[in-house]
């Protein structure tokens, strides 16, 4: 908030964008979003194809020579808007590696266009929305049409519509819209936006990973979103650090044996 002058669209944009990139591409994500403000993405809103090619520009996916049709008109494009903008591609690099083809950052890029054009200042949207429906009819976005048939430039695969799927849409309203409807809330002592975001955590289907799944080995509830977030939490900022005797459930566990930490 201190780094946008505390401009919750900016932040949020940021955020999102990061979301999308999901864990390997995450960075790369929020480094293209801090490089496009929402001031430039809201002039060109109702051009999806220069939205594409400033978001597949910036990741440095269109410097290579193309023969389609479809990727050449996002490299002259994004030619002219880098000049017009004077825009720096990021200097990480997105990753395709070790991912299912509908995670590649060319699909996850291109939705995440889809959805700018279809959305006018999202973070309003999210704050006004009342249930889970609204944000998952939001967020029914699909890439364009080039990605029907391809999952990166110019080799063809099967056809099949690349649509925002219900568990990348839950990812997002996990760690992109809950936290930043749970912080404005805070900043702005609305209290009702801070239950809103449980609520909402609470109408999810809570992750599943191998930390989760350790947990629930030792018998502890994943039910839903909110308790799964809670678990990871514990893990990596108690857990993992050996704050024990910090951690309610440590204490408790710690006081029934007689052990202390360092007997671990």
């Amino acid at each position: 908030m201190n780094q946008s002058k505390h401009h919750w669209e900016e932040v949020f944009w940021w955020i999102l964008a990061g979301s999308f990139g999901i864990t390997v591409n995450a960075c790369a994500f929020e480094a293209i979003a801090r490089s496009i403000s929402t001031q430039i993405l809201g002039k060109h809103k109702n051009r999806p194809v220069q939205l594409e090619a400033l978001l597949l520009g910036q990741a440095g996916l269109l410097d290579r020579d193309f023969s389609d049709a479809y990727p050449l008109e996002l490299n002259r494009e994004f030619r002219f808007l880098k000049k017009k903008y004077q825009l720096t591609p990021i200097h990480q690099q997105v990753h395709f590696l070790r991912m299912r083809p509908e995670n590649f950052p060319t699909i996850r890029l291109s939705q995440l266009a889809s959805l700018i054009h279809a959305s006018s200042h999202l973070f309003s949207r999210v704050r006004e929305a009342e249930s889970i429906r609204e944000i998952r009819q939001m967020f029914s976005v699909t890439a364009s049409a080039y990605w029907k048939d391809h999952y990166v430039f110019e080799e063809p695969a099967p056809a099949r519509p690349k649509m925002l799927g219900r568990q990348m849409q839950d990812s997002i309203l996990i760690n992109a819209l809950a936290p930043m409807l749970f912080a404005y809330g805070v900043v702005q002592q609305e209290d009702n936006f801070a239950q809103k975001a449980f609520q909402w955590l609470e109408k999810v289907a809570p992750e599943k990973n191998s930390i989760v799944k350790k947990w629930q080995a030792l018998g502890m509830d994943n039910q839903h979103a909110s308790d799964s977030q809670a678990l990871l939490e514990l893990k990596t900022h108690y857990c993992d650090k050996k704050r024990c005797l910090e951690c309610a459930i440590g204490n408790a566990l710690l006081g029934s044996t007689g052990l202390s930490t360092d007997d671990r």
